[in-house]
């Protein structure tokens, strides 16, 4: 019974994942001005990022950009390093 549960779990996550959506180059800009106006304003942003499948937001303020490793460092709750590839959209808080 418990192998069941878990074949008919994984199925339902497997059905919820999202594809990650292509990101024009018009968007990718405006998300790089608002990352850099958080950088050097300390303005709160909310940033999604798309992992596995999934869509999160984070909220706080960037710390670091890495232009040369494709990564950034943003504060919040606790430090994050966020992978540039997976950041799907960039909005003021």
């Amino acid at each position: 019974m418990t192998e069941q549960k878990t074949i008919l779990n994984n199925f339902y996550s497997e059905d919820k994942k999202q594809e990650k959506p292509m990101i024009d180059e018009h968007a990718q800009e405006q998300m790089g001005i608002l990352i850099i106006d958080s950088l050097y304003y300390t303005l709160p942003v909310i940033i999604t990022i798309w992992r596995s499948g999934q869509f999160y937001k984070i909220t706080g303020i960037v710390n670091k950009v890495d232009y040369l490793m494709k990564y950034i460092i943003f504060e919040s709750d606790s430090n994050n390093r966020i992978n540039i590839d997976d950041i799907t959209n960039v909005e003021r808080d």
